[in-house]
């Protein structure tokens, strides 16, 4: 008798270890499932944000871009598509980085940070309306311009958090480096169309 007793108590024992362990397993599942998210949402944000302005500049892009005169270096228009997808989930990156860096150490994230990031990101997308869709290529222009300078700060500011966040920024930098050259470029080499005005060459042809 003493020995079932002893049996059962053994078999209690294991099956309460068992509960408590799955019950952990469980409490670190839900305590990821946060992280995840918000890895995610910080991954996805910038290229889901970037298709909805390449949605709505899609227009422009496929019509009177097509027309215009462009610089040499200017990429063949199927890169664009992988190329800013490439950058957008780099950036998105650099910023979970930068959360992940400040949660581990118990802080916030810099305000810095934050305000750096979503206004280049607020100017990165004003950009494509401004200069495909109003057509506004010296207002373009200066916007890009501004852009630059901010992506380079905050790439500055996530490389104090994190380096490898402000190395993930710098491929987004040379690249609207080459954006603002091809802007540059339009511009000077199609005033023609300059400022919205339409193709004065076409309405000759007609006439």
């Amino acid at each position: 008798r003493e020995e079932a007793m002893d049996a059962a108590k053994s078999a209690t024992a294991e099956v309460f270890e068992q509960s408590a362990a799955c019950g952990a397993e469980r409490a670190g599942m839900m305590e990821c499932l946060p992280e995840r998210a918000v890895f995610a949402a910080l991954l996805l944000a910038p290229l889901l944000l970037g298709m909805c302005v390449a949605y709505a500049t899609r227009g422009a892009v496929l019509g009177w871009y097509q027309q215009v005169r462009k610089p040499w270096f200017t990429p063949p228009d199927f890169a664009f598509g992988p190329v800013w997808v490439s950058l957008y989930l780099c950036m998105g990156y650099a910023s979970y980085l930068v959360y992940e860096a400040t949660v581990r150490a118990n802080k916030a994230v810099p305000v810095v940070c934050v305000a750096l990031y979503v206004l280049q990101l607020a100017l990165n997308n004003a950009w494509s309306l401004i200069f495909f869709n109003a057509r506004l290529w010296r207002a373009a222009l200066i916007e890009i311009c501004a852009l630059w300078i901010v992506i380079a700060a905050c790439a500055a500011a996530f490389a104090r958090v994190n380096a490898s966040a402000g190395a993930l920024m710098l491929p987004y930098l040379a690249f609207v480096s080459v954006a603002g050259g091809i802007n540059a470029g339009v511009l000077r080499m199609n005033p023609e169309f300059a400022d919205g005005h339409k193709d004065n060459r076409a309405n000759k042809k007609k006439e």
